[in-house]
């Protein structure tokens, strides 16, 4: 019987199957730990189908073979250490570190986040994994010393199965670990300054291009891969914008892992220079609204709307990013809801927000306009965004241009769009 105390978790782990003790400690070699003989902590125990299962409080982990329960687990323990330290932004995300510069690696699911990552660490770059990575707030990268997970059948790359050859770890049917000791991952607490974002983009066939996204696209996808309490949705806003604004944003498209690595090596060996392709930036829109309650009739209580106390807004480039009251979660506004919801710091009539809009992108038509009103205040009510406010309002002047916005730039399509 073993108990582990790993640094940074609130409670020790017990593990009796002496299999799985062993498999333990070779994946959890990078994450500083002591073992000794106590009857202490949650308790795996074994299943009848040959699977484990593992209780700590409110925690379960039940899996059907060994390398799964360990996946499960590892997720389980960066989840409570993350809870110790606030300080740590967790992002569902890759990083790698090499020729002095440190690369966040974003991508949805199948992006290849995995294989890039140990592709990279083939070629000499160190990985601060591959799934589960964090930021500290001073933007450092952060590891928790867990070997890549890479997905059966491998990728036709000779380099990338040479090397998971020569360092296989534990692996079940569906997928193998890189043993951890071997595999060139920095170990749990080991720290690097980031220099670049890079989102992945994983295509059919093609070559390798990697050019600069907009700033309001890299903190979609820094917000997209955010794993965040309840809470925490305006911080983590805050800090995906402050990292953008420090730190160049690309998307690699790529359809082959070895010119993926290439590309990338290239890159960081020149100093990560701004792609060619880099586009200019969208204008910031600032302006105020000219007000349209200034000099007018006085007319009956009418129904407006204004914004409740509590959501976090932060606008980037002509796109808009806005949490809940809660802070539980996180919406992405079109230029559209960017206006109305700045607008929306007094009090506001669907009816004024039409004449508005109407008279500052005339070419739009005003059906089209008052339709696309009536669905955006309907989903910021939904959401519990905005709030019931009866007034005495002065009769509508019309007001120009609506926040500085060019008539070109009016869209329509999920003004308001969950993260």
């Amino acid at each position: 019987m073993t108990t582990f105390y790993f640094e940074g978790l609130p409670w020790p782990l017990r593990i009796t199957q002496a299999p799985l003790r062993e498999a333990a400690r070779r994946f959890f070699a990078l994450w500083p730990h002591r073992c000794c003989d106590a009857e202490a902590g949650g308790c795996v125990e074994g299943t009848p189908g040959g699977g484990y299962v593992w209780h700590q409080g409110e925690r379960m982990v039940r899996e059907a073979t060994e390398a799964a329960f360990l996946c499960s687990l590892s997720i389980e323990m960066v989840m409570a250490c993350c809870e110790q330290q606030p300080d740590l932004w967790r992002l569902h995300a890759a990083a790698v570190a090499g020729h002095g510069c440190g690369l966040l690696l974003c991508g949805t699911h199948q992006a290849g986040k995995s294989v890039l990552t140990t592709r990279l660490m083939a070629g000499g770059w160190t990985g601060f994994g591959d799934d589960m990575v964090a930021l500290t707030r001073d933007g450092l990268l952060f590891s928790f010393g867990i070997a890549p997970r890479l997905r059966l059948p491998l990728p036709p790359s000779s380099a990338l199965r040479s090397y998971v050859a020569a360092r296989r770890g534990c692996g079940d049917r569906s997928a193998v670990y890189l043993d951890a000791a071997q595999s060139g991952t920095a170990p749990w607490g080991t720290k690097h300054a980031a220099h670049a974002v890079v989102v992945l983009r994983r295509v059919a066939s093609g070559p390798v291009r990697l050019r600069a996204l907009g700033p309001a696209d890299g903190v979609t996808a820094l917000l997209q891969r955010s794993l965040f309490d309840a809470g925490q949705a305006g911080t983590t806003l805050h800090a995906a914008c402050a990292l953008l604004e420090r730190l160049p944003c690309v998307q690699l498209s790529y359809a082959d892992a070895d010119r993926a690595a290439q590309c990338l090596t290239a890159w960081a060996r020149q100093g990560l220079p701004a792609p060619a392709e880099e586009a200019a930036s969208a204008p910031h829109a600032t302006e105020r609204a000219p007000s349209d309650r200034e000099d007018g009739v006085v007319q009956p209580a009418v129904c407006c709307w204004r914004r409740r106390k509590g959501p976090v807004y932060r606008q980037v480039g002509l796109a808009g990013y806005l949490s809940d009251v809660r802070g539980n979660a996180l919406y992405r506004l079109t230029p559209l809801g960017c206006a109305l919801w700045q607008m929306l710091e007094q009090p506001l009539s669907e009816a004024q927000a039409v004449a508005l809009l109407a008279e500052a992108f005339p070419q739009a038509g005003r059906r089209r306009i008052a339709q696309d009103v009536r669905a955006l205040f309907e989903a910021l009510r939904r959401h519990g965004l905005i709030e019931r406010f009866f007034f005495e309002e002065n009769k509508t002047r019309g007001g120009g241009q609506a926040y500085g916005l060019k008539s070109e730039a009016f869209q329509t399509e999920n003004v308001l769009e969950r993260v």
